[in-house]
């Protein structure tokens, strides 16, 4: 059924007039007339009654016609909505935004989340707070917008880099690697290693690299919550590799920070979204704004 044979009918019957609706609508009235004829043949019965022998016909409803036109004007608000929907949507009146953010993207990326509320305060924002390989799986699976991704991606990925900080060693002041700027990891061989929960990427980075240099990570604590890690060091539980840029907002009367060399790694994140999904208007927006505010991301 064409809406637009409904919406002259529709206007012929607000109208009370075949002449009056041609002329709003701005079309001959033989193309209002047949546009009627042809909806009457679509549903097989007369929407309008007869004029008399030699009158032309009025725009009064049959008692089928009543009930139609109630319909068609429920279809035509539906269509009203639609266009109305779509339109908030692109101007960012309307919609949702789902991030995926590791335990700490939500301190890292604070003010930028405040910064999106307040430029696009209607659309809803809602947050996965978990490990980076869940993060990984919820991209590919298509349950979260972007997401705060470590090191290599997916081929189906895209990313904005958004922080390439070096991993150094966090120690308690008084330890055996006080005053050390630099250590290696090799160095590290018999220390109690404070790691991150196994859904963290950067837990596997360390690992794997520990292993390439010839050991086995002594692991006694596991934890998703770096405060508490840290927590841990002062209270001499052991030690731990941190991006720098977590390290230098510590006390430093508390703790010891080496840069880790031989080999050097960095925590490099990327701001990723999955190129199989075409990309909300909501989405865009929120990949402007770190685009544009990358000065503001740190803790």
């Amino acid at each position: 059924m064409d809406l637009k044979s409904l919406k002259i009918f529709v206007e012929i019957v607000q109208s009370q007039s075949f002449s009056l609706a041609s002329d709003h609508l701005f079309m001959t009235q033989p193309t209002v007339s047949k546009a009627i004829r042809n909806l009457e043949e679509e549903l097989g019965t007369a929407l309008f009654k007869k004029g008399e022998a030699g009158r032309k016909r009025e725009a009064s409803l049959t008692y089928t016609g009543e009930l139609i036109y109630q319909h068609a004007v429920n279809m035509l608000n539906e269509q009203k909505s639609i266009y109305e929907t779509i339109e908030q949507i692109q101007f960012l009146k309307k919609g949702k935004l789902t991030l995926g953010l590791p335990p700490l993207g939500s301190i890292l990326f604070s003010s930028l989340i405040a910064l999106f509320h307040k430029h696009y305060p209607e659309i809803q924002l809602s947050f996965l707070e978990v490990g980076g390989n869940s993060i990984e799986q919820a991209i590919a699976d298509k349950s979260v917008d972007v997401g705060i991704l470590l090191g290599n991606l997916r081929p189906i990925f895209a990313s904005i880099p958004v922080i390439d900080s070096p991993m150094c060693l966090l120690s308690k002041k008084d330890s055996q690697w006080r005053n050390k700027t630099q250590v290696s990891l090799l160095e590290l061989k018999e220390e109690s290693f404070l790691l991150f929960s196994d859904t963290f990427t950067l837990n596997n980075m360390i690992i794997n690299e520990a292993n390439s240099v010839g050991f086995e990570p002594k692991v006694v604590c596991k934890s998703s919550q770096w405060d508490f890690i840290a927590k841990m060091i002062g209270s001499n539980m052991g030690i731990a590799l941190l991006p720098q840029i977590y390290c230098e907002q510590l006390d430093l009367n508390q703790f010891n920070i080496s840069k880790l060399i031989n080999p050097s790694l960095n925590w490099t994140l990327n701001m990723a979204w999955n190129t199989t999904v075409a990309m909300s208007p909501a989405t865009k927006a929120w990949l402007n704004i770190v685009e544009e505010n990358r000065d503001k991301i740190h803790f």
